[in-house]
């Protein structure tokens, strides 16, 4: 067989042909594959959105529990709306409610509400829409960080773990909880930087760096957290994505610039307020601050270490507050302990050994990053403010869900997971559809819990009740609030009696609890049980000589006492403890008005309107010393502003025909009383007033008739009969005239008529 002439290869003009192998048919190129990706990735984004607002949608009908009073309802530089945020960036943190020598400064979540009580004033729906929308963006750019930790080429795996992430239970006390909204903040703008920076890392720019240093600025100022960024940065930079030593560097430069900044802003607000003391950790919240010895106190810090590990694998059971009791002192012979070390030893173990052999291991940066972020909350190197909270899991469980990204892209994706229909693949839907399920059912179940005060700190009790403060909270949410929301007096009372239950409990875990023995007393004193409320307010201050909500409340029992003088030194006390304390003002002016001192009332209650301009109780109780001043049209002026606040407050109607009456306006009188009565229509001193006012303005038919309506609503009314008496004489009808004033002489001996 004679050979072929051989022939030179011809150049192909236009595109090379696909090869015949069948195989290549499912095969990608790199510029094809990620074209493909970055569309899947917008599919795969849009998912994690809808999934996040599905299962935090609920929230929306919550109100504010815990410290959302402190942050929103109730904070005086929130309520300025978008006119205070240049007080909410150079002040602490505390500054709009409270004032305390120890405060922080974290004031992005506080500049947001105070950005949505401009446009929905104390409407906590509103800020539960933008936590879950904070938190939305959080996944997604969590997503995107593994997106890019992957280069683009794994999206299915990346969304595992976003998704994770997005329906992880462990994280309802931040979504649900306003406040919280610096924790996502945080978050956000942290994986925020961290996506600049991967950017900058391919392409250098120097913009992309001040971007992502501002960002982390930005991170660190929404909450202290970000300060585990210090580690996490260099570790990921510098191992897991290297490309470029000098970039890494710069990049590590501007995360500690950030840092710096933030310590440098801080302290300089902090030291114009006073307020940059260092704080004593109190036993109550902490109590590793008193553990038995050192041992015990690592053991515990190791036990806690354990619990949280536990609650992002199997997130139950979820509690809004751990303070003394709730976690006993371990000791490193207890089971839970040996656990926790020898979980956490092997991720260690696992960590440094894969990191040896690979410093771009995936696995080792997941653990490391974990091990970084908890270890500023596990209180083993630090004691923090808090023994143990879920909250602080919601930076530290991105590692876990890293780790499971990287075992989705290790044991099931594969290379060539880069179309949506990878999602129907048999692993991953055994994977997310149960997770989703059963995960996504505690989060909705979960955030009913948080609808309010008094359902949270229930509910959570049965899962933790010798948390001492935790009954605490339930005591004082059901004297504090439940009972005012309440208006049959068998309920209320009813309600005091199961306040006064918890708060006992709590002090029997811990009798010296200055602030439950402060809530005891308010709550006899409510009661009148005077005796009671003052042992419970000196046990509380002789704890804390200055506590300043005691010191009032010691007040208020000489106040109903009738121990004047002694109330008002008592208040005068408290406003010495804290000056900024506008009830103290408020009740220094109610005593001044029952010692008929009204100027000095009226002063002080101006004091009070000060802190809260919009008191209608304050606006009362001035208009009502004026008028017992005789100063009739000053207190016209005080009762009008109160309608103003309350149209339909019945007291203030009846005050302001009282200043008619008084007056000689009878007409505009009967008008205001009988408004009053339409509203109250069982307010026994409206008919009163009323049947003098067509007593005076010679109506006596009127007048006769409204009288008599008062003695059928109580039988035990004698006060207007000597104006029936009047009035039937001012009829002429004499007959019924005398009738009247021999039953008036059965009460007032000195009564005849004219």
């Amino acid at each position: 067989m004679s050979k072929q002439p051989q022939q030179k290869p011809v150049k192909p003009v236009g595109p090379a042909p696909a090869p015949s192998n069948t195989a290549s048919k499912n095969t990608s190129s790199p510029e094809t594959g990620v074209k493909k990706g970055l569309s899947l990735v917008k599919q795969l984004s849009i998912i994690l959105v809808l999934v996040t607002f599905a299962l935090y949608f609920n929230t929306l009908r919550n109100g504010y529990v815990l410290d959302d009073v402190i942050m929103v309802r109730d904070n005086t530089i929130v309520a300025k709306g978008i006119a205070g945020i240049g007080e909410l960036l150079t002040t602490p943190h505390m500054r709009g409610y409270l004032v305390i020598p120890n405060d922080t400064y974290r004031p992005l979540s506080l500049v947001m509400f105070a950005i949505e009580t401009q446009f929905a004033p104390g409407n906590p729906a509103v800020n539960h829409f933008f936590n879950i929308v904070t938190f939305a963006l959080c996944v997604l750019l969590f997503f995107t960080f593994l997106c890019r930790f992957f280069n683009d080429k794994k999206p299915i795996a990346a969304f595992v773990g976003a998704l994770l992430f997005a329906i992880h239970p462990v994280h309802t006390e931040v979504v649900a909880n306003i406040k919280s909204r610096d924790e996502i903040l945080c978050f956000l703008f942290a994986f925020w930087a961290l996506n600049v920076f991967m950017k900058y890392m391919k392409e250098g720019k120097g913009m992309q760096l001040l971007l992502g240093s501002f960002l982390m600025f930005l991170s660190i100022i929404s909450k202290e957290n970000t300060i585990t960024f210090l580690g996490v940065v260099p570790l990921l930079f510098y191992f897991a994505k290297n490309e470029d030593k000098k970039r890494a560097a710069m990049i590590t430069a501007g995360t500690f610039a950030s840092a710096v900044a933030f310590i440098l802003i801080r302290y300089v607000v902090l030291k114009e307020y006073n307020a940059n003391e260092s704080a004593d950790i109190e036993f109550i919240d902490n109590a590793l601050v008193q553990a038995p010895n050192f041992m015990s106190r690592i053991a515990t810090s190791v036990l806690i270490s354990g619990k949280y590990l536990w609650l992002l694998f199997i997130p139950h059971p979820l509690i809004c507050n751990y303070s003394f009791n709730a976690i006993p002192f371990a000791s490193f012979g207890d089971v839970g302990v040996l656990a926790s070390l020898v979980a956490y030893g092997g991720m260690i173990y696992l960590a440094i050994t894969r990191l040896m052999k690979d410093k771009k291991d995936p696995w080792a940066f997941a653990i490391l990053y974990y091990l970084m972020t908890i270890a500023l909350f596990n209180n083993m190197f630090i004691l923090i403010g808090a023994e143990m909270g879920e909250r602080f899991l919601f930076m530290a469980s991105a590692g876990i869900c890293m780790a499971a990204a990287f075992a989705v892209d290790k044991w099931i994706t594969g290379e060539n997971a880069l179309d949506i229909t990878a999602l129907k693949n048999p692993k991953i839907l055994a994977i997310i559809v149960p997770l989703t399920l059963v995960f996504g059912g505690m989060v909705y179940a979960r955030n009913q819990d948080w609808i309010d005060n008094v359902q949270l700190y229930k509910v959570d009790l049965e899962k933790s009740p010798n948390d001492c403060r935790l009954n605490y909270y339930l005591g004082t949410a059901l004297a504090e609030t439940e009972y005012f929301q309440e208006a049959d007096p068998a309920k209320k009372k009813a309600i005091d009696e199961e306040a006064i239950v918890h708060l006992r409990k709590s002090l029997s875990i811990y009798d010296k609890f200055s602030e439950a023995n402060a809530e005891m007393g308010r709550v006899f004193d409510r009661e009148q049980h005077y005796d009671s409320a003052e042992y419970y307010d000196k046990k509380a201050l002789a704890l804390n000589p200055n506590h300043a909500v005691a010191t009032n409340n010691l007040g208020s029992v000489y106040l109903a006492s009738g121990k004047y003088r002694e109330a008002i030194a008592t208040f005068k006390k408290a406003l010495v403890i804290n000056p900024d304390f506008h009830l103290a003002y408020f009740n220094i002016a109610r005593t001044y008005n029952q010692l008929k001192e009204y100027d000095s009332a009226i002063i002080n209650f101006k004091k009070d309107l000060q802190y809260m301009p919009n008191n209608p109780e304050a606006y009362q109780e001035i208009g009502t010393a004026y008028f017992c001043k005789l100063s009739y049209d000053s207190a016209e002026v005080y009762f009008r502003k109160v309608l103003a606040i309350s149209p339909n407050e019945s007291n203030a109607i009846n005050n302001l025909g009282a200043v008619y009456l008084n007056t000689k306006n009878y007409a505009k009188a009967i008008e205001q009383f009988n408004k009053s009565i339409s509203i109250k229509p069982d307010y026994m001193n409206a008919y009163s007033n009323l049947g003098r006012a067509y007593y005076f303005n010679k109506q006596y038919q009127e007048a006769i008739a409204i009288f008599n309506k008062e003695i059928s609503l109580d039988n035990k009314q004698f006060r207007n009969i000597p104006y029936i008496a009047l009035s039937y004489q001012g009829m002429g009808n004499m007959e019924e005239a005398r009738k009247y004033e021999a039953i008036a002489k059965r009460y007032y001996s000195d009564f005849k008529l004219n």
